[in-house]
C-alpha cells in the first residue's frame, strides 16, 4: 500500500504543478486557463520530436520543449491581454475554453494519437530503501511542486510584487493608471506558468506512454485540485494534487474501483463543491 502511494507521487506532483499554475494565473491575471496542461503537452511533445528527429541530447531536447511551451503560453497570454484585458471573468473563461479546444485540435493534428516517448532528463535511479522506493524523477517533480507552491504563496502574500499582481487581477485599468506595467506583468506570468507546466510534464512523461489528448486532459485532475483550494490557495492545491495522485495509484489494487479511475477527478470536484458550500447550506438550515 505504501509503495502504491509513493508511486502516485509523480502524477500527483504533475497535477499539483498544473493546478498551482492555474491558481497563480487566475489570482494575478484573472484568467482561468483551461489550456494549462495542453501547453505543457506541446512542450513535452516538442522535446520528444526534436530528440527523435534532430538527434539532440535529452537535456537539449528538453530545453527546446521548455522554450516552446513557454513561447506558446506567452502567445496565448498576448492574445488574451490584447482582446480580453477588460472583459469580465466569465467572458475570459469562455474565450479560454475556445483556445483550449483549438490547442487540443492543433496538437492532435500535429502529433496524432502516437504515444509520447520522451528521453529522461533525470537519471533513471531510485531513492529510498526497504519496502518503499521512488524514482529520482519523482523526487524532482515533487520538489518542483513544493517549491512552486511555497514560493508562489510567499510572493503573493508577503511581497510588494504579489500585491501589485493581485491588483492587476482585480483592477487592471486602475493599476495601469497608477503606473503599473500591467501587460508586461501579465505576459510574465503567462510565460512562467507555461514553463512550469512544460517542466512538470517533461519530468513525468518518460514513465508514461500517453498520447497528446491524454496529456492535455490532465487539466481535469489539476482542476479538481484547484477546486479543493477554492481557486485561492496554492498550498491546498498542492495537497489536493498529491492526494489525487495517491488515490489513483492505490485504486489500481482494487479491481472494483480501478475501472472507474478516470471518474475520480470528477468525484473529487463534486466533493470539493459540496464542501465549499457547506457553510451556506448549514446557515440556511439553521
Amino acid at each position: 500500500m505504501i509503495q502504491l502511494i509513493a508511486a502516485g507521487l509523480a502524477p500527483g506532483a504533475a497535477y499539483a504543478v498544473i493546478g498551482c499554475c492555474v491558481v497563480l494565473l487566475f489570482r494575478t491575471t484573472g484568467v482561468l486557463n483551461f489550456s494549462q496542461a495542453a501547453l505543457g503537452a506541446f512542450g513535452a511533445y516538442t522535446a520528444a520530436k526534436t530528440y527523435d528527429v534532430l538527434g539532440l541530447t535529452a537535456a537539449s531536447a528538453a530545453l527546446v520543449g521548455l522554450l516552446v511551451g513557454t513561447a506558446l503560453s506567452l502567445l496565448v497570454g498576448l492574445l488574451m491581454s490584447w482582446l480580453f484585458q477588460d472583459s469580465r471573468t466569465a467572458v475570459r473563461a469562455t474565450a479560454m475554453i475556445a483556445v483550449t479546444v483549438g490547442l487540443l485540435t492543433l496538437g492532435l493534428r500535429l502529433f496524432g494519437d502516437t504515444p509520447l516517448s520522451v528521453a529522461p532528463v533525470v537519471p533513471a535511479t531510485t531513492v529510498g530503501g526497504g519496502a518503499v522506493t521512488v524514482g529520482l524523477d519523482t523526487v524532482v517533480a515533487l520538489g518542483l511542486a513544493v517549491l512552486l507552491a511555497a514560493g508562489s504563496a510567499a510572493v503573493l502574500a508577503r511581497t510588494r510584487l504579489g500585491a501589485v499582481l493581485r491588483a492587476v487581477s482585480v483592477r487592471p485599468t486602475t493599476a495601469e493608471l497608477l503606473g503599473v506595467r500591467v501587460r508586461l506583468l501579465s505576459l510574465g506570468m503567462w510565460a512562467f506558468t507555461g514553463a512550469m507546466s512544460s517542466a512538470a510534464l517533461l519530468l513525468i512523461a518518460p514513465a508514461r506512454s500517453d498520447d497528446f489528448r491524454t496529456l492535455g486532459m490532465l487539466i481535469l485532475p489539476a482542476l479538481a485540485a484547484v477546486l479543493v483550494g477554492a481557486f485561492r490557495s496554492v498550498t491546498v492545491t498542492l495537497v489536493g494534487g498529491l492526494v489525487l495522485g495517491a488515490v489513483e495509484s492505490v485504486s489500481v489494487s482494487w479491481p472494483t474501483v480501478s475501472g472507474y479511475k478516470a471518474v475520480l477527478p470528477f468525484a473529487l470536484v463534486i466533493a470539493a463543491l459540496l464542501w465549499s458550500q457547506r457553510k451556506q447550506v448549514w446557515d440556511e438550515a439553521r
